[in-house]
């Protein structure tokens, strides 16, 4: 079997399947089987593949069917030209928190004065792949990524060092806001939002794969939000700046949540026109 013939049989297998996207799905997954790059099977179509790997493949395909996520199985996700190491202990990184990620460049690099000493921190930070990446394009900033699970900690670290940014990062076990120990300039988070009702509904690889923890957000999905909006102030410089993710239907209430805490308050809508990123300035 060659290059070819095995992306054909892979996109008609995932589509037997009910696999979103089969053909790129086929190539990612492929490619990584084969340790090659997506074009070679458009350049290189006729290589053959040796029996060995033709049994891997086999087993990363039986994986994907059962609808386990191209990125646990690959081991890695691209968020904002970066790839992040990801496993089934942290949130898959998304398109919507790449938009937080570059409201909180543009809100910095806007600034009136020179960045100097800057530090965000980053709450719930998952792979680290905000905090990572704020430090991969924000030179002149320092982040601190806060999770409470220590195998989190273990992979955010491990992509700060990917990216040559741990100079300027620091991860730490804790809940919330509790870990820090001064104020900070900007405090960003992609809380879960998801209300616990809709949890179920979700599609499989969400729902069987990715951590509950990361994605349940209470009743309403707002239960760290609330304590986002109600702690953040105390751990704030003077006019700091609060940015986080919010789900779909979301906004009124969190609006009315912060409307008493932040004198300036932006709502803004991702690439859908639905209702996403939360910026408040105390």
């Amino acid at each position: 079997m060659n290059f070819a013939e095995a992306l054909a049989r892979a996109t008609t297998e995932l589509q037997k399947n009910r696999i979103e996207d089969p053909r790129l799905e086929a190539e990612i997954l492929l490619a990584y089987a084969l340790n090659v790059k997506r074009i070679d099977f458009i350049t290189q179509g006729n290589r053959i593949i040796g029996s060995e790997v033709s049994e891997k493949i086999k087993e990363i395909l039986e994986r994907r069917i059962k609808h386990e996520p191209t990125a646990y199985i690959v081991g890695s996700q691209p968020f904002i030209s970066l790839d992040f190491f990801v496993n089934r202990s942290v949130l898959i990184p998304r398109p919507e928190t790449e938009l937080l990620v570059e409201k909180t460049i543009d809100l910095i690099s806007n600034f009136k004065f020179q960045i100097s000493n800057f530090v965000i921190a980053d709450i719930g930070t998952g792979s680290g792949c905000i905090a990572v990446s704020l430090a991969k394009y924000l030179p002149n900033v320092s982040v601190i990524g806060i999770d409470s699970f220590p195998e989190v900690i273990e992979m955010s670290i491990n992509n700060a060092r990917r990216h040559e940014v741990d100079d300027r990062c620091q991860f730490i076990v804790g809940n919330m806001l509790g870990p820090l120990k001064e104020k900070v300039d900007i405090i960003v988070s992609n809380p879960p939002y998801i209300p616990s009702a809709e949890i179920e509904r979700l599609q499989s690889e969400v729902k069987d794969w990715e951590p509950k923890h990361a994605l349940d957000g209470g009743a309403d999905g707002l239960d760290c939000v609330r304590k986002l909006i109600e702690e953040s102030p105390l751990y704030l410089k003077k006019n700091g700046y609060l940015a986080f993710e919010f789900g779909a239907g979301q906004a009124d209430k969190i609006k009315k949540l912060a409307g008493s805490s932040f004198k300036k308050i932006e709502i803004i809508k991702d690439y859908s026109k639905i209702e996403r990123v939360f910026l408040g300035q105390l």
